[in-house]
């Protein structure tokens, strides 16, 4: 009877033990695509805890949808239960987003170690945040001035630049007009304030004062009356339908007074350009931007000022297209980094752009013309993965292409981007993290000491110019190198090169210093091909390793003194 006891306790406890594996093993994680109210009960009319920020992460406490209780507010897709501080909290099934809990449970797939990450997270952070919640225009996410939007009109702006809607759209307007994407029947939507001004202008230039006043076609004509546009609207779009008489325009009514949208629109931009934009006195908001004045302010906030070819795109659905495709996404890319391939990604930035937009339902040509507002057309700190400290913590293999989390309030607003795109992961802290989370490969960084070498961008620099194979194989001894060249060649930028020790494998595109051409030496043709990339001449964009090479004092920028001390090096 013992023998009996002690082997029904001893099952007991295995069928306890497998239970509870079970039961950690399909632990499930609620995570908020959006920012939402974690409710009492499952209904809108409940009261609620919190509002909820979107990408944070909740045990979910029971994997079935609870529907509505009558009369309680409608979720159509009912509410899962949630724990919140121990409690039971409630959210409509349309916010949540379920994953396991050993999954990566950050919405926007953050850290963003590779420039795929960084603009496929930051796409889906633009559908989720401001597309999808009314802001779904360039000039609507600048200026939030759209009644209906989920968030109050002035705020959730995602930028400071007053002018960004501006640069945007002249920026896809060239590349609509290079691949004939003018011609498609494309539909703005422009808003409309209360109480404008016959015109406004910026300071110290001539105002545009081109009109048509003459009704040619009644049809048009009564569509626009139809949607309540003014008549000072009325004459630039007349104009517009002359040359595009198959595009749409709908009237965004604000209900807004101008001048009241100015003041609280000054409050939250900023401007670079001249003395003669600025308030005074002058208002630094970060280094090289200020506080725009009132007549600056009226200019941009101003629709009708935009009412022309080359920049009413700024008032285009930014939903996904399937007309810009890879070809047209390429005369955006072309001359700038991302004209090539992404060497983390083994992916043309074109396809990458054209992949997140279609994922994320959002316009390619868009998120483009975006990357290059933001991030420039040379690679920058926010988009090679160099190593950079802020706060006292250094990070390393970071890319945020869009400035995400970049708040101009911050101590260095692209830095604090860059942070943002850690999302809070120990895997890219190279000091100041945890010491029982090793942050970076030691067996990488032991090589890449070894070799005097280090990582850009999944390029390996710092190799000396004439550097040997044989050279480096010498180097790493214990290691296995192989590269597609015998021991007595030199080593060259565009070079694949793989390095394993028997465990771990690595493999890098080298990247030498000042070898923009690829053939190991220096010569006119790096100088030069350097200095046509400065003066963005045709057909003088570099891939990612070359304009590596091409920055040849290493401050993460190509410029003028990188091609002089090339110059410099040949003549001496």
């Amino acid at each position: 009877m013992k023998c009996s006891r002690k082997k029904l306790f001893l099952v007991f406890i295995f069928v306890f033990f497998c239970l509870t594996i079970n039961v950690y093993a399909e632990e499930k994680k609620a995570v908020l695509k959006d920012a939402v109210y974690l409710r009492k009960g499952p209904g809108t009319n409940y009261g609620y805890y919190i509002l909820g920020k979107s990408g944070t992460s909740y045990s979910l406490k029971k994997e079935s949808v609870v529907p509505d209780e009558p009369k309680n507010g409608a979720c159509n897709a009912g509410w899962y239960e949630i724990d919140y501080s121990g409690k039971s909290a409630y959210v409509c099934a349309s916010y949540i987003e379920i994953k396991n809990a050993g999954e990566n449970t950050d919405v926007y797939d953050r850290p963003w170690t590779t420039p795929k990450k960084a603009i496929v997270g930051g796409a889906r952070f633009m559908t989720r945040s401001y597309i999808n919640k009314g802001q779904f225009t360039s000039y609507l996410k600048k200026f939030n001035v759209n009644p209906n939007s989920s968030y109050n009109v002035y705020n959730h702006q995602y930028m400071a630049n007053l002018a960004a809607p501006y640069s945007e759209a002249l920026t896809s307007y060239r590349t609509y007009k290079a691949n004939n994407l003018l011609e498609l029947p494309l539909e703005f939507t422009i808003p409309i304030f209360e109480n404008m001004p016959e015109y406004t202008g910026l300071p110290g230039k001539e105002i545009d004062k081109t009109c048509e006043s003459t009704i040619t076609d009644a049809t048009f004509e009564a569509e626009l009356n139809e949607q309540g546009f003014p008549e000072s609207y009325k004459c630039k779009l007349r104009l517009l339908h002359k040359t595009r008489p198959n595009w749409t325009f709908k009237a965004l009514k604000t209900g807004l007074d101008f001048e009241k949208s100015i003041t609280a629109e000054q409050n939250v931009s900023s401007i670079q350009g001249g003395d003669a934009y600025y308030d005074k006195p002058l208002v630094q908001t970060e280094k090289g931007w200020y506080k725009a004045n009132r007549a600056t302010v009226g200019y941009y906030l101003d629709p009708r000022n935009f009412l022309i070819e080359e920049r009413i795109l700024m008032f285009e659905n930014l939903g996904y297209s399937d007309n810009y495709n890879e070809q047209v996404v390429q005369t955006i890319l072309k001359g700038t980094f991302m004209s090539g391939t992404s060497v983390l990604d083994n992916q043309s930035y074109s396809s990458i752009f054209v992949e997140a937009g279609k994922n994320e339902n959002i316009s390619a040509v868009y998120l483009a013309s975006l990357a290059i507002q933001e991030a420039g057309v040379k690679l920058s700190n926010t988009t090679n993965g160099a190593e950079f400290t802020y706060e006292g913590v250094t990070y390393a293999g970071l890319y945020n292409f869009f400035n995400i989390g970049a708040s101009s309030s911050a101590k260095n607003p692209a830095l604090a981007g860059l942070v943002y795109a850690s999302g809070g992961s120990k895997d890219v802290i190279v000091n100041g993290g945890s010491s029982s989370s090793p942050s970076v490969d030691s067996d990488e960084t032991a090589m890449l000491a070894k070799l005097g070498a280090s990582v850009n961008a999944g390029c390996l620099q710092n190799l000396a110019v004439g550097t040997t194979i044989g050279t480096i194989k010498s180097k790493l001894s214990g290691y296995t190198v192989t590269i597609n060249a015998s021991d007595n060649d030199i080593i060259k930028t565009g070079q694949e090169i793989t390095i394993t020790d028997g465990k771990k494998t690595y493999k890098y595109i080298i990247a030498v210093k000042g070898d923009v051409d690829g053939d190991g030496k220096l010569g006119a043709t790096d100088y030069v091909k350097i200095k046509n990339y400065i003066m963005e001449k045709s057909g003088s964009e570099l891939s990612t390793p070359a304009s590596i090479a091409a920055d040849v004092d290493g401050d993460g920028n190509i410029k003028a003194t990188d091609y002089v001390r090339i110059k410099n090096s040949i003549m001496e």
